[in-house]
């Protein structure tokens, strides 16, 4: 057999395998399974006077969740140690059993702030607004979130896992090269109110009537199911030391 006839049999070989085998990678026709996120209630509001020396803080807690059909799955990466921050895909799954990874405009960076890991900047955005007018008043202190599995929210949901899918110590060490974060499907993260920066300065802020917003993907910096669910609200009667729920937001 000649070297060109082998060379034919071989060609015709990996062709039949190809379609027989089919591509390697995605499916053909396969759809994603996206991520919905939104924002549990809030809850646990309180007017700390402590942590900073003549200021008052609004304090509350948080739940960021997932409540689409695919897990919501974000990857950190930096070259070296050198380098301060990392660049963020995120990963969708598909219901054929595959995944793509996506570029976003997403950052991540290393703070320690009793947590000592990495962080997505801004993954969620805090804000409270005068109940008459709209106008911004304050904004959240805390800008780094490392969300994981760590509250059972809705699992009802077809492909919530029983368990915890992500983890806290997916979120990495300060030498960490790669890091991965997400939130399964029907789970939820949690931001006690007594955590560092989780809160808004109200200092000089007049008693009276308030919205306190909580949003999550603020900058729309991932792909979800549904952009349109990612924030709620309560209208809180702010007083000198003292801070009560009027009414709630939707939450999904």
């Amino acid at each position: 057999m000649t070297r060109r006839w082998m060379a034919r049999v071989a060609v015709i070989t990996m062709v039949t395998a190809a379609v027989f085998l089919g591509p390697v990678g995605p499916a053909v026709g396969a759809s994603d399974r996206l991520p919905d996120l939104g924002m549990g209630a809030l809850t646990n509001l309180s007017i700390d006077t402590t942590t900073i020396s003549g200021h008052r803080l609004l304090r509350f807690r948080t739940l960021i969740d997932n409540v689409g059909s695919g897990p919501f799955e974000t990857i950190g990466s930096r070259p070296d140690s050198s380098v301060t921050e990392m660049t963020v895909v995120q990963r969708i799954y598909d219901d054929a059993g595959s995944y793509r990874d996506t570029g976003t405009s997403a950052t991540m960076f290393y703070a320690g702030d009793g947590h000592n890991h990495w962080h997505v900047r801004d993954a969620e955005a805090y804000e409270l607004r005068r109940l008459d007018n709209g106008v911004r008043v304050g904004t959240g202190a805390k800008h780094g979130f490392c969300y994981y599995d760590n509250a059972r929210y809705r699992l009802s949901l077809a492909g919530a896992p029983p368990d915890p899918v992500y983890v806290a110590s997916g979120c990495g060490t300060q030498s960490s090269l790669t890091v991965t974060t997400g939130l399964s499907v029907g789970w939820g993260d949690i931001y006690a109110a007594t955590l560092p920066f989780q809160w808004i300065d109200i200092t000089g802020l007049k008693a009276g009537h308030y919205r306190l917003q909580a949003t999550a993907d603020p900058q729309n910096s991932f792909v979800e199911s549904n952009d349109n669910n990612n924030m709620t609200w309560v209208d809180i009667q702010l007083k000198s030391n003292s801070v009560k729920i009027v009414a709630t937001g939707p939450v999904i």
